[in-house]
């Protein structure tokens, strides 16, 4: 088992604002803030296939405990790990994103930026924007 930065070229996780999350025991998605930079504003992903989602309230500084050694406000993909090793043959992978005030794991087959908004604003705000969106296009049902 080993811990690496995963191949997608997301954002970079912004320190300040925790993200709003929306998870319909398929998808789940997941709405931060980037680093500060010339397009600012909120990115949205989708983990799809999603086989198992938590959202813990541990900060940053409570993470230094954790099983696995990961940095605070990246993505890290638990290469190897027990929870992945039912699922080999479909290549499920594991991601484990530290936020301020909230961990995320989630273990899934497939994930992608589906929204990205230019102008800054609540993460919530900018997610209901998103599944406002599709829902109009019949991509999902709220």
């Amino acid at each position: 088992m080993h811990i690496s930065t995963p191949q997608e070229p997301f954002p970079e996780i912004g320190r300040v604002q925790n993200p709003a999350v929306f998870y319909d025991g398929q998808d789940a998605l997941v709405c931060y803030e980037p680093s500060a930079g010339p397009k600012g504003g909120n990115v949205v992903l989708r983990f799809a296939r999603v086989i198992d989602f938590r959202m813990t309230p541990v900060s940053i500084d409570g993470r230094r405990d954790s099983r696995y050694p990961v940095n605070p406000g990246t993505f890290s993909e638990v290469i190897g790990g027990a929870e992945t090793a039912r699922w080999h043959r479909s290549k499920a992978r594991h991601w484990i994103i530290i936020f301020n005030d909230v961990t995320i794991e989630v273990v899934f087959l497939t994930v992608e930026i589906i929204d990205r908004h230019l102008e800054e604003g609540p993460q919530d705000g900018a997610l209901l924007n998103t599944l406002n969106g599709l829902r109009g296009r019949g991509i999902i049902a709220l």
